[in-house]
């Protein structure tokens, strides 16, 4: 039977609120997760992994004892990552030196020193050396950044005192050939496009400018192993140990929200269980925009629209997940495609800027020739396509800032997000022991941001 009186009730079913609410049974809480259809994350935030977010939720399994993390790897698929910008195709997501080598031939300035050298050779010796030294530098700091990381000291410097030589000479290089090119506001954007698409790709931030730590984490996310999670199956296997801990499930929607003194007092839920009463509420998924709950600040913000495609003859398409970014697109409207291709279906999610009042309806045709158009540039015109279904608004959010050039502050603290009762425009007061962890929180590292977050956030709840 559910209970009724809790301390806290996480809206959004998925791994991350699987995280948060071990910490929180340790404590003798009494957690609820109500799994929300209208609160999710996106297909990329959070099921796509890097190296240093893999030994991240190892380490959280090894101190929770909680075997399914402790063996991520039975949930993770290595996959490869194409970037196409403009007629340039860049292929990564196997070894580090690999993805160093395939940098470095397509965008060789990102890699050359002020004498126009590399700062690395081609022996087999200095490839072992490289790939040892960058998985042995992501174990050591995935590891310290669950157990003694928090936003605040989530640093540069934590990174490059812990980062072997071999790595930070390339990083070197990489980080002034960056902000030399940036510099110069009229040259260089194949590179800046580049960046610009691995920016909302691997950090779920659309921007050209970025701080020391961004371009570190980027950095290693360029290099690193590329894995794609299996949430489900990881879930599935999470569920019964929540439960036997204490945790309760819920499949259902809230039907209404109650407010005494700016803080929870109830949530009607959409079944026979009627009325709970939670303390605290945890949001974790995208944009709450479904709730009768407001978000301030209102990022300036990306949103998917995903298409369901299949190609009527053999495609010329590779197995994996694309990226298409042009250079007259960065800042605009429509700003980038992701092609997940994986099966016969393929499924294309094409970024829009968030506007309100905003359908799908009153951009069909432009949004429909985009898709044309740059699948017949990709393809080389070699495969005509079908729609399987009608394009719809996805989960996934990718924060924009200003076309700017400036340097930004490294320290790492993403905007503070406010949640309003919007039940009643008319009484506008900001929410107490409501929560919110997720991209919208303008998280300027992606995924390690948000789980950096939770991890410091347990301690207070």
């Amino acid at each position: 039977m559910l209970e009724k009186n809790i301390d806290m009730a996480l809206i959004g079913h998925n791994y991350l609120s699987y995280l948060l609410s071990f910490d929180l049974l340790l404590k003798n809480q009494k957690v609820l997760i109500l799994d929300d259809e209208r609160l999710k994350y996106g297909p990329l935030f959070g099921k796509q992994i890097s190296e240093l977010e893999r030994v991240f939720l190892k380490t959280w399994g090894e101190d929770n004892k909680l075997e399914p993390f402790i063996n991520i790897d039975r949930f993770l698929t290595t996959t490869p990552v194409y970037f196409m910008v403009d007629n340039v195709r860049v292929k990564l997501g196997a070894t580090p030196f690999d993805n160093l080598i395939e940098l470095a031939r397509k965008f060789p300035k990102m890699f050359t020193n002020l004498e126009g050298e590399f700062s690395f050779n081609w022996s087999s010796e200095y490839q072992a050396e490289f790939n040892d030294s960058f998985l042995t530098f992501c174990h050591r700091m995935g590891r310290n950044a669950c157990r003694f990381s928090s936003l605040q000291n989530l640093s540069y410097d934590a990174f490059l005192n812990h980062c072997p030589e071999i790595i930070k000479n390339v990083f070197l290089d990489f980080k002034t050939s960056i902000q030399k090119m940036m510099s110069e506001e009229n040259e260089h954007w194949i590179y800046k496009s580049f960046l610009y698409g691995a920016k909302g790709f691997y950090q779920s931030r659309m921007a050209l400018n970025s701080n020391d730590l961004e371009l570190f984490h980027l950095f290693h996310c360029l290099l690193s192993p590329f894995y794609i999670l299996n949430e489900a199956k990881l879930n599935a296997e999470l569920l019964p140990i929540f439960e036997r801990r204490g945790g309760q499930l819920k499949r259902t929607h809230v039907r209404e929200w109650k407010f005494y003194k700016q803080s929870p007092w109830s949530l009607e839920l959409a079944s026979y269980e009627g009325i709970i009463h939670p303390s605290r509420v945890s949001l974790l998924g995208g944009i709450p925009e479904k709730l009768p709950l407001s978000v301030y600040p209102d990022n300036k913000c990306y949103k998917n629209i995903v298409t369901k495609i299949a190609f009527k003859n053999e495609s010329t398409l590779l197995k994996g997940i694309s990226v298409l970014v042009k250079n007259n697109r960065i800042g605009t409207d429509h700003a980038l495609i992701v092609i997940n291709n994986f099966t016969e279906e393929t499924y294309v999610q094409q970024f829009v800027l968030k506007r309100k009042g905003q359908k799908i309806s009153f951009f069909k045709e432009p949004l429909h020739k985009w898709l044309v158009d740059d699948l017949h540039e990709l393809l080389a015109g070699s495969s005509d396509f079908e729609v399987l279904s009608e394009p719809k608004f996805g989960e996934e959010v990718f924060v924009a800032e200003t076309l700017s050039f400036q340097i930004r502050s490294n320290l790492h603290l993403p905007k503070k997000i406010k949640i309003y009762d919007s039940a009643n425009p008319l009484y506008k007061k900001k929410l107490n022991n409501v929560f919110y962890f997720g991209p919208y929180k303008d998280s300027h590292l992606g995924l390690l941001t948000a789980m950096v977050d939770i991890k410091e956030a347990q301690q207070f709840l």
